[in-house]
């Protein structure tokens, strides 16, 4: 194969994979930005969906981690773009097969809900988040927040991480949505 058939292929199979990853619907359907007491304040809806595949391993005892991203960044014309504030926010959802409920637990909380579509509901927006003080930005700059949802195949168990190589359904992500400031 010559150099340009190879990156043809390459490139094809990079949008191919994309593309099946935009199907699992977990989207971010809402950002929004304040300023409260000289803090940036940013507001999340996030709608999270799992492939079948994924509510089975939850449903036999394998716990699954999600992570929110939301970063706070300034627009530069000329080289990239300078993150200033970022806030990673981790789940992590379980099903205790005695009680029959779905475990939701972050940092601080622990919580029951009787079906995987509840803990995903109470989960899906997500208040009060601190991104940094205005005092440290340049009011004549332009920035943007930029957020986006995943299933953090990087904490499965091993056997089912192998797998998130290599299947789409183990790697659901929102792709980062932009939100003006």
């Amino acid at each position: 194969m010559r150099a340009n058939q190879l990156i043809r292929l390459f490139c094809l199979f990079y949008l191919f994979s994309f593309s099946s990853q935009a199907d699992t619907g977990m989207t971010i359907d809402d950002v929004s930005v304040r300023i409260l007491d000289r803090v940036i304040m940013v507001d999340c809806d996030v709608n999270y969906q799992v492939d079948p595949k994924v509510e089975d391993a939850l449903t036999n005892g394998v716990e699954v981690a999600f992570i929110l991203d939301i970063e706070l960044i300034e627009e530069n014309k000329y080289w990239l773009n300078k993150g200033v504030g970022k806030f990673s926010y981790i789940f992590f959802i379980k099903y205790h097969a005695l009680s029959q409920q779905y475990i939701l637990k972050d940092k601080n909380n622990e919580r029951s809900f009787p079906d995987l579509y509840s803990a995903f509901y109470f989960q899906s927006r997500v208040k009060n988040i601190e991104l940094g003080n205005i005092d440290s930005l340049d009011l004549e700059r332009k920035y943007f927040v930029r957020a986006r949802a995943r299933l953090a195949s990087e904490i499965l168990p091993l056997p089912l991480r192998i797998k998130s190589y290599f299947a789409n359904e183990w790697r659901p992500t929102s792709g980062w949505t932009i939100w003006p400031m």
